[in-house]
């Protein structure tokens, strides 16, 4: 709190302190306006009279909202009012409880109105508070564009609708459409459309922030001197539904007392159920775009959870007044910001013009034509609808632009409940097309391609060598849902189909992210497939619920025919291993099989016996500088993270190497392997565990000695030198 008044204190002596005092006075007689006409939405038709009553509630909410948003926000210039798009919403209301309970008695008319009203934006304040508390904000920021985009061009319809309808005093609809066009109201809204028309015509082309009061103040000096011409009094301006009436001039609040709350009908206040859902939901997705637009306007880092939170608070406080929800007003708090009013003190002075006109009297809003009021609704609907019918046409695909006129056309002719519904199933059916044309296969390969990196046989590589092609192997990526499951699996199963026939595939899960019940079922057809078909299947990096869901839905013998391997390299490896057994199987019969197999394998043996001979002879020269070490199984030969200072070549037996962590296996080592090449040339940190697989035995070259060996046999030190390079890159 002393921060808040320090910082305060100083923006009142900075130069911030005259924009600050002149954009809070004009902003805050813009919203009063707004606010007013807000009610007069509410409040129309058969409501009308409730209408300036209603304005004490809404102006009660401006105050609260942009008073405690100022001070709260960490965005310093934030100018809040209640919202139109929920606004229009709530409208909504007022046909059902009219219908319901008519104007006989508008005390308790106006009592469940109230009732109504608070409920909703009490449970929008509950719903912010909790979503800023939690910090889920980062769940609601990813609302789909056009699904927004839809909503928001539907509350600018809604405005212009209740526009027109604050000033002919008609609830528009299909069977009053026609009366609109009546002399008797056309001559009422007309001018307030061509207004709003001549108003956004003029802001697009200028932008200045004067414009906006000065026609305000333009167009209701108009009316006056068209009064004065033509003769026509106050009250029979008031009287024909052109001025506002009923204000009462001790002010505007208290709107209604304790003993108006025993007359609400609550059966029909939580019939409004569904639509106070639906001002929750617009009123978060004000919220969001509203915060991202001052994000992006400003360039400044806006908190979300904290702005959902206290937005929550200001809407709980404004609840308890009657007033409808609202949040931060993007246009006015970036033109505070840019105009060199980036400070608290705006809002904070627009705040208290809200509430002088609220507690101190209300009756100049008397002076005010509906033409300009309703207008003002207009030109906002207009500008909205532009924003996202027009303007948005460049920026998204057809596809989305497609499904925002629909979600607008809906929410147009049925409403927003429909429209809200509508546009939520189109965007899952995209959103689950779309996915399902992604293709959850990353790469492919085969045996000859990728090997694992157990050493094999010199007649065993060639085994694999030549039958490689048989093992399919499949990196897979994203999630497996119905859609992308069903595509996967078909696209194994023409594998099945190919030439030569996979004897195994190989699916690697490590990217895939997550899966459904479906993506199981689908597996479980093509696993039962492959099975008829004796073609393996190897799974790796899977999931142990993706396990456990197979091995419920699989038969008995479907399931001895899945392997699972930690990963890709023990996949391999289990195919390998198959690949080997049938191979054994199938030749079991063939006489001249082995000799088959001699012959194609005798030039590689020559060359590992033409390299084992070399290597023997080296080592043997290097015996007077060497030094043995003798290792039991399961010993580790070489640490990870520890300095090697010489090196060591593995003489007989086999070592893996790992890389430590998850155990993965890097390399297997035999009789004539260099362990850590990097140390035979300086001293150097061992990146992997080299572990002895059964008892084997090195010979060290230190540091020390190999100097020694430079200096006495320089020959031998280069043929050493050329082995470990060569083996290195092998």
């Amino acid at each position: 709190m002393k921060h808040l008044f320090k910082e305060l204190a100083e923006d009142a002596t900075s130069p911030q302190m005259v924009p600050a005092l002149a954009l809070g006075l004009v902003i805050g007689v813009l919203l009063v306006v707004i606010g007013v006409s807000f009610a007069a939405m509410i409040f129309s038709g058969p409501l009308a009279p409730l209408a300036t009553r209603g304005a004490g509630l809404t102006l009660f909410g401006a105050a609260s909202l942009c008073g405690f948003l100022a001070v709260s926000s960490s965005f310093r210039s934030a100018i809040s009012t209640p919202q139109d798009a929920p606004v229009a919403v709530l409208a909504t209301m007022g046909v059902p409880v009219v219908a319901a309970m008519g104007m006989s008695a508008p005390n308790a008319t106006f009592a469940t109105m109230l009732a109504a009203m608070s409920i909703a934006t009490l449970a929008t304040g509950i719903a912010l508070m909790a979503i800023g508390h939690f910090r889920l904000t980062r769940f609601f920021r990813f609302m789909p564009y056009p699904v927004v985009g839809g909503f928001l061009a539907g509350g600018g319809w809604m405005l212009v609708k209740g526009g027109i309808s604050v000033m002919s005093s008609l609830s528009l609809n299909v069977e009053s459409l026609p009366m609109l066009f009546e002399s008797v109201h056309i001559w009422k809204w007309s001018p307030g459309v061509l207004y709003a028309i001549s108003l956004w015509l003029v802001l697009k082309r200028w932008s200045h922030f004067l414009i906006l009061p000065c026609s305000i103040v333009m167009v209701t000096a108009a009316y006056y001197v068209a009064f004065h011409i033509l003769a026509i009094s106050l009250a029979d301006a008031r009287a024909a539904g052109i001025l506002l009436s009923g204000v009462p001039s001790s002010g505007l609040w208290p709107a209604f007392s304790i003993s108006d709350l025993q007359t609400v009908r609550w059966d029909i206040v939580f019939d409004q159920t569904p639509i106070m859902f639906t001002v929750v939901l617009v009123t978060m997705m004000g919220l969001l775009l509203n915060i991202s637009g001052l994000e992006l306007g400003s360039g400044t880092d806006i908190d979300f959870d904290r702005e959902f939170r206290n937005a929550g608070l200001a809407n709980t406080l404004g609840g308890l007044g009657g007033s409808a929800p609202g949040s931060h007003t993007l246009s006015l708090s970036l033109l505070c910001s840019s105009s060199g009013a980036y400070t608290r003190l705006a809002g904070i002075i627009t705040a208290s013009v809200i509430a002088a006109v609220l507690f101190m009297g209300g009756s100049v809003l008397e002076y005010f034509p509906l033409p300009v009021l309703g207008g003002l609704l207009v030109f906002l609907g207009i500008d909205i609808m532009d924003s996202w019918l027009r303007a948005t046409r460049r920026r998204l695909p057809l596809s989305d632009y497609l499904v925002l006129c629909v979600i607008f056309l809906v929410i147009c002719f049925s409403g927003f409940l429909e429209g809200v519904a509508v546009g939520l199933v189109i965007t899952v059916v995209l959103f689950i097309i779309r996915l399902s044309k992604v293709d959850i296969i990353h790469d492919s390969f085969t045996g000859l391609t990728l090997h694992s990196r157990v050493n094999r046989s010199i007649p065993q590589r060639t085994i694999l060598q030549q039958h490689g092609e048989r093992i399919r192997g499949y990196r897979l990526s994203g999630y497996l849902f119905f859609g992308s499951a069903s595509l996967l699996v078909e696209t194994l199963k023409q594998e099945l189909r190919k030439t030569p026939q996979p004897w195994c595939i190989l699916l690697d899960f490590k990217n895939v992210s997550g899966f459904d019940i479906s993506a199981a079922n689908a597996f479980q057809r093509f696993i039962s497939s492959a099975h008829a078909e004796h073609v393996r299947i190897v799974l790796t990096e899977t999931s142990p619920r993706f396990i456990s869901m197979l091995q419920r839905i699989l038969p008995i013998e479907s399931i001895d025919n899945l392997v699972t391997a930690q990963d890709i390299d023990r996949g391999l490896e289990a195919c390998e291993e198959a690949i080997l057994t049938e191979y054994t199987e199938r030749t079991a019969q063939q006489e001249n099989a082995a000799d088959m197999l001699f012959e194609q394998s005798v030039d590689d043996m020559m060359a590992h016996l033409d390299r084992q001979i070399l290597f023997e002879a080296l080592v043997e020269e290097l015996r007077p500088w060497v030094q043995e070490c003798h290792y039991e199984g399961e010993t580790l030969l070489v640490e990870k993270g520890k300095t090697q200072q010489g090196l060591q070549m593995l003489v007989w037996g086999s070592a893996t190497a790992t890389d430590g962590d998850g155990g993965t296996r890097l390399a297997h080592l035999r009789a004539g392997d260099v362990l850590v090449p990097q140390a035979a040339f300086a001293p150097f940190v061992a990146r992997e565990h080299i572990m002895a697989d059964s008892p084997c035995r090195t010979v060290l070259l230190t540091a020390q000695a190999r100097l020694l060996m430079e200096q006495e046999n320089p020959d031998l030190a280069l043929r050493l030198d050329r082995y470990v390079i060569s083996s290195w890159k092998a």
